[in-house]
């Protein structure tokens, strides 16, 4: 399935999280930025969720705080591609979920961008982030039956 198209749409975007503690940033201070990730799926509805933090530090203390979600609807079809139901399994392509933590990063970026205009920290734009390496396999869901 490496070179094969997959249709998908952006279903839902979530803002989760989004805080500025202005008083934590210091301009003579180094700042640094500190971002997480986390993937879901709803295989009844052939929805992947990707989940993006970030956080502008000075030392360690947080000054911008932002946590997303995007959630990606599969055509069905292609979702079916990705389960194997004997060993109740979802299998997402690592290249694929490259593409949706791409997305939502950019997403993650134009929310930020809003947030900040007007607020005297707009000078923080999220650079961009090389995740090519990321994944080194295929990520693996299990799915539990409720």
């Amino acid at each position: 399935m490496a070179n094969t198209s997959i249709k998908f749409a952006i279903k839902s975007i979530s803002t989760e999280e989004f805080a500025t503690i202005k008083n934590c940033f210091k301009e003579q201070e180094t700042v640094g930025i500190e971002t997480g990730y986390g993937y879901g799926i709803n295989p009844s509805e052939h929805t992947v969720f990707v989940n993006f933090s970030l956080m502008f530090k000075c030392q360690e203390n947080p000054f911008i705080i932002l946590k997303i979600s995007c959630g990606f609807s599969i055509d069905e079809e292609d979702f079916l591609k990705f389960e194997n139901k004997e060993r109740n399994r979802i299998l997402i392509p690592k290249g694929f979920l490259t593409h949706l933590t791409v997305l939502t990063i950019g997403t993650a970026r134009g929310i930020l961008h809003v947030k900040l205009e007007k607020s005297g920290l707009e000078q923080f734009i999220l650079p961009t982030l090389n995740i090519s390496d990321m994944f080194e396999e295929d990520m693996v869901f299990e799915i539990t039956s409720e």
